[in-house]
């Protein structure tokens, strides 16, 4: 073990001799770390967006057949036969706790300027919610970070902080354009860093009469009386309104709800980007064999005067595999600390499949994610190293002096 420690120690030392015949592997490597890092800061960033949104008591209730609140429409008797029930938590003065809400797929209008054109439009479609104030009893973690809330009956929205932060444009004061009409920015608000903060919030009425909806709405949200058991609850509601033929309604818990979302989003992203992840593995171990190889061909005749002098085949093995987990190191810190000073807590927008808008969400590259990402990287390395290993295990003395 001694003698492995120090041909290791000498082969580090000589490491920075052979450094540029080793900059393919490394770059090859430091890519794939960069596209997994990359692919599981997004994968956790969208993931914790959706574990953050929803509440464990709170039942949301859409259309019967509906996978999202976009595809779904009800009307003011199904609200009110839903909110009437025994089982739905009251205030104190009585009233059952629920909020019937309004949510559109809009298109904003940003009004761009050139030197070649006088203005142009660019177009993007965000999520519009139409609340009222019995939403905010939904939202505990709602906090207004600038400006106010909007005055009922006016055009005016508050903006999700994390879609501000993502588009500048939209400050407190600001007139944007929503479809064709004309809307005021009244504040911009928090809530825990959920994928409501990605959404505009404005006055249902105000957007009920501009989107032709009459006085239907998408979802309904009830609070569902203090329980140890939950989805005992759930689970009497929906036998209750499944045999009510005057309802037609899907019920989910609000956190159940953003789960099943966030597992959507988090399919699509492994299944385009892990193979391309992979294939950039097998890549990179290759690079990574050809390195080593190019190496003992290259210093075969070292290799046979180590094993002259005493040195086991174990001590030059290990040496070699030492080098190669040394250059995956490097191209793993190649690709982890560019992501990690460019992109920590940068707001990344995607387009949500299932309400046709955007979604924002925080890249959190934290330090467990870093730490997959190198043990990916020195993987890569080991099994670029083994086989190289064991050629300059059996290489004869004869042989290798006879090469150079």
């Amino acid at each position: 073990m001694k003698a492995a420690i120090a041909l290791i120690w000498v082969n580090f030392k000589s490491f920075p001799l052979r450094l540029t015949s080793s900059l393919i592997s490394i770059l090859s490597i430091g890519c794939v770390a960069a596209v997994i890092l990359g692919v599981l800061t997004l994968t956790n960033g969208m993931v914790k967006t959706m574990q953050r949104s929803g509440l464990d008591n709170t039942l949301l209730v859409m259309r019967s057949g509906a996978v999202s609140e976009l595809q779904s429409v009800m009307f003011p008797i199904e609200v009110k036969l839903l909110a009437n029930n025994s089982l739905i938590k009251q205030d104190e003065n009585g009233n059952s706790l629920f909020a019937a809400e309004m949510f559109v797929s809009t298109e904003y209008k940003s009004t761009l300027t050139s030197q070649t054109t006088k203005s142009r439009y660019n177009s993007k479609s965000l999520a519009l919610r139409g609340i009222s104030r019995k939403t905010y009893y939904f939202r505990p973690n709602f906090k207004l970070v600038s400006g106010k809330k909007f005055n009922s009956g006016l055009r005016e929205v508050l903006v999700g902080r994390a879609l501000a932060r993502k588009m500048p444009e939209l400050k407190v004061g600001n007139t944007i354009t929503l479809g064709d009409t004309k809307w005021l920015i009244s504040g911009i608000f928090s809530d825990n860093n959920s994928v409501f903060e990605s959404e505009l919030w404005a006055d249902i009425g105000i957007l009920q009469s501009d989107y032709n909806r009459g006085n239907t709405v998408q979802s309904v949200r009830l609070a569902l009386q203090d329980s140890a058991n939950t989805s005992q609850l759930v689970e009497q509601l929906n036998k209750q309104w499944q045999a009510d033929p005057r309802l037609n309604v899907r019920i989910i818990l609000e956190k159940e709800f953003f789960a099943e979302q966030g597992k959507k989003l988090n399919s699509l992203i492994n299944l385009i980007g892990l193979p391309v992840a992979i294939i950039m593995a097998l890549g990179a171990t290759i690079a990574a064999l050809n390195t080593m190889y190019a190496a003992i061909a290259s210093r075969s005749k070292e290799i046979a005067t180590h094993k002259a002098i005493g040195f086991t085949p174990f001590a030059i093995a290990s040496a070699i595999i030492s080098e190669a987990v040394l250059i995956a190191f490097l191209g793993g810190l190649l690709g982890i600390l560019p992501l990690y000073l460019l992109f920590d807590d940068w707001t990344a927008s995607t387009q949500n499949a299932s309400n046709l808008s955007q979604m924002m969400f925080n890249f959190n590259i934290s330090p467990q994610l870093m730490s997959q990402t190198m043990l990916l990287a020195i993987s890569i390395g080991l099994i670029g190293g083994l086989l190289p290993a064991v050629k300059a295990m059996r290489l004869p003395v004869t042989l290798a002096l006879r090469d150079n």
